[in-house]
């Protein structure tokens, strides 16, 4: 009877460990390049459905995370986003206005973005829904692009590399 409450309070303290590891927060901080041949269809070149930037500079703490995106050719996009939920200003090339929050979900980051412009063909609002999630050195990005004035919504995903 004790080897039987010996061997279950070891059982007990191994699978504790082991929901603790799985609880970790996952640490998106570094420096990640887009690689295109990872990546969905239609990611990069000169147009692509849903942008995706050639490169993400991240700084993450336990209450927010600064994400700075940059692509060729085009003015940085920024933000520090508050992990719990709250909205923030993204910092975006003049003539745009975007606002957006994140947040943690188990090991995903969730980041919703509305940004707004004006076109020769009207005023433009497009929201987009980013689900991050990492495997060792690898961030994926599935990104969910809607559209007003034309209703669309697409999706796609994007495969980075941490430098």
């Amino acid at each position: 009877m004790k080897r039987l409450m010996i061997v279950l309070s070891m059982a007990l303290a191994l699978g504790g460990q082991t929901v603790a590891l799985a609880q970790a927060r996952p640490d998106f901080s570094g420096t990640w390049r887009l690689n295109v041949g990872k990546s969905g269809p239609n990611v990069a070149g000169n147009t692509p459905n849903i942008p995706f930037p050639s490169q993400i500079a991240v700084k993450q703490t336990p209450t927010d995370i600064s994400v700075e995106s940059t692509s060729v050719r085009q003015q940085p996009v920024s933000a520090v986003y508050k992990l719990d939920g709250s909205k923030v200003t993204v910092q975006t090339p003049e003539g745009i206005s975007e606002t957006g929050e994140a947040k943690l979900d188990g090991g995903n980051l969730l980041i919703n973005s509305r940004r707004s412009f004006s076109s020769p063909a009207g005023d433009i609002v497009v929201e987009f829904k980013e689900v991050w999630s990492l495997t060792g050195n690898v961030l994926t990005i599935q990104k969910t692009r809607t559209q007003s004035g034309e209703s669309t919504t697409e999706k796609s995903q994007a495969v980075y590399d941490k430098l």
